[in-house]
């Protein structure tokens, strides 16, 4: 009786609160009881104006909710231990701080009398918001601490620590001035956008400070430094192009898909590099220009140092085993045949969220309790939207079959809430039997009953259960997935799904079905997600083949510079199957910027490779092979070990989606730099000892 008093002020306060619409509850739901010979709408709540409750009106409420078809499941649990109440916004009001403070605040007077939990949309929108600004910071400082990192390690210079840190940062922040112009809003997609510009932006430098270290002689003149400087960049501006190019198109073909979040993403991170190979080019041979020589100590460092030893040993034993690395790349091959197309999808966005989320474990014991949140909704529209077919009782017996199919069928329904069940629940009432009625004069009386109670008791949700014209009808239904008795998945959507279709038979010839909900909507966007990856993996394929072709005006040298990003990609398949990693609303376009991405390693080899083999005609090929995995090796292993350890600070995200993201690239990218250094020289070699053979 006390909770009940509490409760019933709490609902009062809640509707007093500006912006919100009269909360939805057992107190205010509507129910019919039969007086003579008539049917009179009565609230489940016995009380008027908000009268105290006693001990009999506490009774009765609570044998009406108890006996009530509609109300019993729909606004409380089946054992009656929990209620649920609905709130919603004015249609002129957007959720606030101060609308959600007002209602916690208002809901804490319960706490005394029971648990509470307060979960929702808003709620989640709001949480993302707070990841997102988190992780923003967060992650781009990291990518700050492991670029200056990487590039000390790798010179032992502080030029070469703030020179890249400074081209990075205002890559990144024009890069966000212009997001900023397109009006672009902070998502889960392109929360990445900062750390791939501070990532991508970096290995540019590397190349440049590379070739500047091993042209550059500690006692040049000023003279003499700015022509190596301009023979340095000279050099590498090919690689540089080229890459930068490369990665342009993997990240532009996300602007052909249909999910707005990856247009935005591959439009921004573009722009980045766009402004990072620019400034890669103009900025730091600029300042390298006024800078003092490095030192003699430096310059042995970089280019006899340990690296560059272990690489002289290393490229000689590549080209011997030739052989061993197209045995492993054709094992790849058959593995991702085998699992390609058994890596799961997940749009589910509560996975998406930490594990030890409080809104989370909110949600999920939600869902356990109720049996769901957020409903499937299915409409039926009659033949030609004919008027009152829905009035007529031999069709509402078809509909309330099909209905009654699927309860019976599909175990992740837990409650459906229609206007045939509302129907079939007034006859009860009012003829003692629970079904719809042989005549149409009972169905049009209960509908009349219907309306009159939803306006006089400001209750859409019966408003929604037909159309005036009796033409359409919506079938509510709760439902979860019942195998992990968690929110509702994509595969328990799809059961529904094949449910409703399984039991189509049952309904009238000629009504149309339309089915929708957030689950449909999440599904929706799984297929879509599915076919922009498609979409863009090809495009970028297509793309990248096409302008390494016509750099060095060759087919075979642009199918040469896609086997190192394809055995990434490749094995990337084999781990999210051994490891259960599923796609996603980011992982998903891992291939497409694996391939921009992964492919410069192999562009600066083959540029290297063909120069080499220019200016030496008559050198043995595996020699030109061995001598330029040397001279290329320790800038492409440079370049890349910046870039996964830049990827890997995504581990730190809250996001999982993100998570996943980093560590998929990262893993693509370590296999691309190892295919680069191993499995394409060793194909390159067995290419010319079929050319040899051939000839001979």
């Amino acid at each position: 009786m006390q909770a009940l008093n509490a409760l019933q002020g709490v609902l009062a306060e809640l509707e007093a609160i500006e912006g919100l619409r009269p909360p939805l509850s057992a107190l205010s739901f509507i129910t019919f009881q039969k007086k003579g010979t008539r049917l009179a709408s009565i609230a489940l709540n016995p009380n008027k104006n908000n009268e105290p409750f006693t001990e009999e009106s506490s009774a009765l409420f609570a044998q009406r909710l108890r006996t009530d078809r509609i109300a019993r499941g729909l606004l409380s649990t089946e054992d009656g231990d929990s209620l649920l109440i609905q709130l919603s916004f004015q249609p002129d009001t957007e959720y606030s701080n101060e609308i959600f403070d007002a209602i916690a605040h208002t809901l804490d007077r319960l706490r005394a009398y029971g648990s509470i939990s307060l979960v929702g949309t808003p709620l989640f929108e709001e949480r993302v918001q707070q990841y997102l600004t988190y992780d923003l910071e967060r992650l781009l400082l990291l990518c700050l601490l492991v670029i200056v990192l990487m590039f000390f390690l790798a010179f032992r210079s502080k030029r070469a620590v703030i020179i890249p840190l400074s081209l990075s940062v205002i890559a990144l922040l024009w890069t966000l001035a212009v997001m900023v112009l397109l009006d672009y809003e902070l998502t889960v997609v392109n929360i990445i956008v900062p750390s791939m510009v501070l990532i991508l932006g970096s290995s540019y430098a590397i190349h440049i400070l590379s070739e500047y270290f091993q042209t550059i002689k500690a006692d040049n003149t000023m003279e003499e430094k700015e022509e190596r400087i301009i023979l340095a960049v000279g050099r590498i501006s090919k690689t540089i192009f080229g890459a930068s190019l490369t990665t342009i198109v993997g990240f532009l073909s996300l602007v052909l898909c249909e999910l707005q979040a990856f247009r935005e993403l591959g439009l921004a991170v573009s722009i980045g590099i766009s402004f990072c190979a620019l400034l890669s080019l103009i900025y730091i041979p600029s300042l390298l220009a006024i800078l003092p020589n490095p030192k003699q100590q430096q310059l042995h460092r970089f280019t006899h140092g340990r690296i560059s030893k272990a690489l002289h040993r290393c490229s000689i034993a590549f080209v011997r085993a030739w052989p061993i690395a197209l045995v492993l790349m054709a094992l790849l091959l058959i593995g991702f045949v085998a699992v390609r197309d058994d890596v799961r999808l997940d749009t589910d966005y509560l996975t998406y969220f930490p594990k030890d989320d409080p809104l989370i474990q909110r949600s999920v014991a939600f869902a356990r309790k109720i049996g769901g949140s957020d409903p499937h909704y299915i409409t039926l529209t009659a033949p030609d939207d004919e008027q009152d077919y829905f009035f007529k009782p031999e069709v509402l017996k078809q509909v309330f079959a099909f209905e009654s199919h699927l309860l019976a069928t599909n175990e992740d329904i837990t409650h459906l809430f229609s206007f045939p069940r509302y129907t079939a629940a007034l006859n009860e009432i009012y003829q003692g039997t629970y079904g719809i009625p042989d005549t149409p004069g009972l169905i049009l009386m209960l509908s009349r009953l219907l309306k009159v109670a939803s306006s006089q008791f400001e209750t859409p949700m019966l408003s929604s259960l037909i159309r005036d014209d009796g033409a359409r009808i919506t079938i509510t239904v709760r439902s979860y997935d019942s195998r992990y008795q968690s929110w509702e998945s994509l595969e328990s959507v799809r059961n529904l799904q094949a449910s409703i279709q399984e039991g189509v038979h049952l309904l009238p010839e000629g009504i149309t079905i339309d089915d929708w909900g957030i689950g449909v909507d999440a599904l929706r966007m799984g297929n879509t997600i599915k076919a922009d990856q498609d979409r863009s993996l090809i495009i970028s394929l297509i793309l990248v083949f096409l302008l390494v072709t016509v750099q060095f005006r060759s087919p075979l040298m642009g199918l040469l510079a896609l086997i190192p990003t394809m055995t990434g990609i490749m094995c990337n398949y084999v781990l999210m199957f051994l490891f259960d990693i599923p796609f996603d609303v980011v992982t998903v376009i891992f291939a497409s910027i694996t391939i921009g991405v992964g492919v410069d390693a192999a562009i600066h080899f083959l540029i290297r490779f063909k120069l080499r083999q220019k200016d030496h005609p008559n050198m043995e090929y595996a020699v030109l092979l061995s001598q330029t995995l040397e001279e290329t090796g320790r800038p492409i292993l440079l370049s890349s070990i910046s870039l996964i350890a830049g990827l890997m600070m995504l581990l730190f995200a809250s996001f999982i989606p993100v998570k996943y993201f980093g560590l998929l690239l990262s893993f693509a990218l370590l296999v691309t730099t190892a295919a680069t250094l191993f499995i394409l020289p060793a194909l390159m070699m067995a290419l010319e000892k079929i050319r040899s053979r051939v000839q001979s």
